[in-house]
């Protein structure tokens, strides 16, 4: 049924005269995160959810003959967010649904699944905690990335806050964390489960080197395509029946076997 479908979704003929040019042009932004969305070595953009959003703006072009759209452009969130906010027509790739995000942003639909760990190296001689409730006061020391919302997590428990004897190292990427704990500078970070395997090899580590300690539950939430605010109701319509159409037929998931990952759980 789903091959069918799909067929029909992409054989419908586009509206828009040949030539002419798109009266509506999104910003297509998002942050790097293998294997969701990266740049490939020759500076192409790749990863599943890239892909299927490319699928999504084709069928979404032929509901809406006067919507276009830039190439995938690579930002940090904070900026892409910023944007998003400031603009009307922008599209965003595989950003977690936070309550404090909920009004800023549309919601179009999840994308992929998410869960955050702890991570340490199994180098490491200091006794890994059995729970989150053992961060606190054991001279650990925890890596993240500048203002993110693992950093934020970790101070709303209290940790290397007041007289805990924790502390926090602040990087500017949080790749540099795999390194950090090889080196023994740090005793635990977190990182995405989907793409330590990536960042290691990136880092010319090997995954093996480094061991799940604990998920982190509160953080792992599902990654969605979102869209300005203002951005207006037909475009936004169209986006939502185009992602449903792809979804329904498969797509999705099928892009996400092609990229070597299992079926979204």
């Amino acid at each position: 049924m789903r091959r069918p479908l799909l067929l029909a979704l992409l054989s419908t003929p586009a509206l828009r005269p040949l030539g002419a040019q798109p009266a509506t042009t999104l910003a297509v932004l998002a942050e790097a995160f293998p294997p969701l969305q990266y740049e490939t070595p020759e500076g192409l953009p790749s990863g599943y959810v890239h892909a299927f959003v490319q699928e999504l703006l084709a069928l979404a072009a032929r509901e809406q003959p006067a919507l276009g759209a830039r190439p995938l452009q690579f930002v940090p969130l904070k900026r892409a967010l910023a944007q998003a906010q400031a603009e009307p027509h922008v599209l965003l790739l595989s950003v977690a649904r936070t309550p404090e995000r909920e009004e800023q942003l549309q919601w179009l639909r999840e994308v992929a699944p998410y869960r955050l760990w702890l991570y340490r190296h199994r180098s490491a001689t200091t006794p890994a905690p059995r729970s989150l409730a053992e961060l606190k006061g054991r001279n650990l020391r925890f890596g993240v990335q500048d203002q993110s919302n693992f950093e934020a997590w970790l101070r709303r428990q209290g940790i290397a806050q007041g007289s805990d004897n924790s502390r926090i190292e602040v990087v500017r990427q949080n790749a540099l964390n795999l390194r950090k704990a090889q080196l023994q500078r740090i005793d635990l970070f977190a990182h995405p489960e989907i793409s330590l395997a990536y960042r290691a090899r990136e880092q010319g580590l090997n995954p093996e080197e480094f061991e799940a300690v604990l998920p982190i539950p509160e953080l792992s939430l599902p990654l969605w395509l979102a869209c300005s605010r203002g951005m207006e109701p037909p475009l936004v319509q169209a986006l939502l029946r185009a992602a449903d159409g792809l979804i329904a037929a498969g797509r999705l998931e099928a892009l996400r076997r092609q990229h070597g990952l299992p079926a979204a759980r």
